[in-house]
């Protein structure tokens, strides 16, 4: 089974999963930047992240009601709206409480986007090709995140040129990269999708028997990955353009240097899963990862640590298409939804303390303050999976995915 037998509509998917990912991109690598340069610290700038990865993860369990009446479909419609209008209404304005406030509604177009995809994926593949399906959407994702960053920074300069040093380039780059999203609802409308398992209401047994100490502990690993990464990834563009000294076009180059790494990585992960196992495929890449980021926080120079972004990049997020595999096989189909809202709340609403921390570190010691803590993070977090998925994945290994 390889990337060219994928049925018609997971490819179809592709370019709405791409589309989509512009925006993210442009939003992850900048908005930063956008806040800093209307004269807010660091902390500021945490604390508006922050709240929209909360809101991401609160907004979770209603996306999964949302998408038990409505479908799958129409719930992606839903989230690329809200995120098309958000993005663009989020730098229309420079108050600070209209930034907060649209921050909560941009938190639930991602929600959408990240608790329905999974769930979307799995229902529309067969077992052969869900592997494939998760590691070739993943790959589209970081393209699109390195294309986003590329046009953005590229944009901000050409923006400058025309109007000059200040917030207008960077805020136009936004709102004509936002647009992306909007455009991402005509293919996805169109797309004929295959009618979407009934939803069976869980009830309140059901949803305890959710509950084992193997899922709890599953989602303690997201968690953890989640608050090591909110630390120091929502803040790398800020960390590149002050940290050391660069400019926008600079940031986006590296930013999409970074992705490209997790493109290729996310594309030859079905060989290493045949390989060496899944399990064993992530934590290997995450250990690897690890002394990288050693590289990026005590910087030797904007080679060295472009190249760091670059490997980093690849190793601790390739293993990211066979996690979302397993999160989907591990629990019945009527747990599939729960699971996908779950994995985003633990995510987002750790990955938001993360990120208000790390805006304060940031802020009070300094732009490399977060990384040793984030290596503590995840050291944990590969502990425990290793210790988890020794003894469960590795009797499944043969039969999820194939």
């Amino acid at each position: 089974m390889g990337y060219r037998h994928l049925n018609r509509i997971i490819k179809k998917f592709i370019l709405v999963v791409f589309l989509y990912g512009l925006t993210s991109a442009s939003f992850n690598g900048f908005f930063g930047i956008y806040v800093k340069e209307l004269g807010y610290s660091e902390s500021v700038v945490g604390t508006l992240l922050s709240l929209r990865q909360l809101s991401v993860g609160v907004t979770a369990f209603l996306i999964t009601w949302i998408a038990a009446r409505i479908g799958y479909k129409k719930t992606l419609i839903f989230g690329l709206f809200v995120v098309g209008l958000s993005s663009i209404a989020i730098v229309s304005y420079d108050n600070l409480l209209w930034m907060s406030v649209v921050s909560v509604f941009f938190g639930l177009g991602q929600a959408a986007m990240l608790t329905v995809e999974s769930p979307f994926i799995y229902d529309q593949t067969s077992s052969e090709e869900r592997v494939h399906a998760f590691s070739l959407t993943f790959a589209t994702r970081n393209a699109a995140f390195m294309t986003g960053s590329l046009a953005t920074g590229y944009l901000t300069d050409l923006f400058t040129i025309k109007f000059g040093v200040g917030i207008l380039p960077i805020r136009y780059a936004l709102i004509l990269v936002s647009l992306m999203s909007i455009i991402a609802i005509v293919p996805l409308s169109q797309l004929k999708s295959k009618p979407m398992a009934e939803q069976k209401r869980l009830n309140l047994k059901e949803i305890k028997g959710f509950f084992t100490s193997f899922n709890v502990l599953f989602l303690a690993y997201t968690g953890i990955i989640g608050l090591g990464a909110g630390l120091i990834v929502p803040f790398f563009g800020v960390y590149l353009k002050y940290m050391l000294d660069t400019t926008e076009g600079i940031v986006g180059l590296i930013l999409s240097f970074a992705q490209l790494g997790t493109v290729i990585g996310g594309l030859v992960v079905p060989m290493l899963d045949k390989r060496i196992g899944n399990y064993k495929t992530i934590i290997i890449t995450q250990l690897l990862s690890i002394p990288l980021l050693v590289a990026i926080g005590l910087p030797q120079g904007l080679v060295v640590v472009a190249i760091a972004f670059f490997l980093r990049s690849s190793l601790m997020n390739m293993g990211q298409p066979l996690i979302r595999n397993i999160s989907m096989h591990i629990v019945e189909d009527q747990h599939r939804p729960l699971m996908s809202a779950m994995r985003a709340m633990m995510n987002n609403i750790t990955r938001a303390l993360g990120i208000y921390v790390g805006g304060a570190m940031m802020a009070k010691y300094g732009y490399n303050s977060p990384y040793t803590l984030t290596i503590v993070f995840y050291l944990i977090a590969t502990w425990l999976f290793y210790s988890l998925f020794k003894r469960q994945v590795v009797k499944k290994e043969s039969t999820i995915g194939t």
